[in-house]
């Protein structure tokens, strides 16, 4: 979990502060995305290392009760993933990820936050880590 917030606070935004969840990579798998990342991703965009985005934006009221079920979580689920093949983006390109174990474990938070979640986290899941985006179609597909 992860606190981020690079804008500057505006009164418009409600969840200025919000919750990130993402998921923990063991430490290769991490610099082998991240070496990816860093090589494929335009360098003035590349402000995040390689991630994977459990929730974009959770209140950050819900901090205590946030941590109390990933702690319940972690301990009844190892999640274990493998990395499909790459995919285009249009504009990017990104690993689709396999894991039941981290699909149950978003699930079961998505279900137990429901009334907090923004559209963006409300609107389903597909589990992936991004190494390129924003960029010419052409260049994406290259």
């Amino acid at each position: 979990m992860h606190r981020h917030d690079r804008r500057p606070p505006s009164p418009a935004r409600a969840l200025s502060g919000a919750l990130i969840v993402a998921a923990e990579f063991a430490p290769a798998d991490f610099a082998a995305l991240d070496r990816l990342r860093r090589a494929h991703f335009p360098p003035e965009r590349n402000l995040l290392p390689a991630h994977l985005t459990l929730f974009h934006a959770l209140p950050p009221s819900a901090e205590a009760e946030l941590k109390r079920h990933l702690a319940r979580l972690a301990g009844e689920f190892a999640p274990t993933a493998m990395l499909d093949a790459p995919y285009s983006l249009g504009q990017g390109v990104a690993f689709r990820v396999r894991s039941p174990a981290l699909d149950a474990i978003r699930a079961n938070l998505a279900e137990h936050f429901h009334g907090s979640l923004t559209a963006q986290d409300a609107g389903g899941w597909r589990a992936h880590v991004t190494i390129q985006n924003k960029v010419k179609s052409s260049e994406a597909n290259a």
